[in-house]
């Protein structure tokens, strides 16, 4: 069989079973570490919620799970506070999975992932599909180039 093929087939399969079709309805954690404290932390599926039965706008297709974190630390106005916000999304960010963004009193992490109650943890925990996906795609092609 050429082996080109097999890397295809290789690629197609993963990305099927990766990326959600346009039926499925993804589950995202839900929650605002303001109303809740155990936000910040998930470690049940309690706040694991059907994007589309929250989501009531038929033109938007909820295809990401997102993680907000973000803290607010200002001399000025001597106050400190942080809040961990977790949505479903329907735009998913064009380049990253994970990406931070900070000004002088307000520090920001945001991170996006395609899995049902994917967006419980760390920074780690989202990019980790990446790294297997990129590990075995690499070295599907190096033994297909020999």
């Amino acid at each position: 069989m050429n082996s080109g093929l097999v890397v295809s087939a290789w690629i197609l399969a993963a990305l099927c079973v990766w990326i959600p079709t346009p039926g499925s309805a993804l589950k995202c954690h839900v929650c605002n570490s303001v109303y809740n404290d155990s936000c910040v932390v998930i470690d049940t599926n309690q706040y694991l919620t059907d994007c589309m039965k929250i989501n009531h706008d038929t033109k938007r297709n909820y295809t990401i799970c997102r993680k907000e974190s973000f803290s607010v630390s200002s001399t000025e106005f001597q106050m400190t506070t942080s809040r961990t916000i977790r949505t479903c999304g329907y735009e998913k960010h064009p380049k990253f999975d994970c990406f931070y963004n900070s000004n002088h009193d307000i520090k920001e992490t945001i991170c996006e992932c395609t899995e049902d109650g994917c967006n419980t943890g760390s920074n780690l925990q989202f990019m980790l599909h990446n790294l297997v996906f990129g590990i075995l795609s690499t070295y599907l092609l190096s033994n297909t180039i020999k």
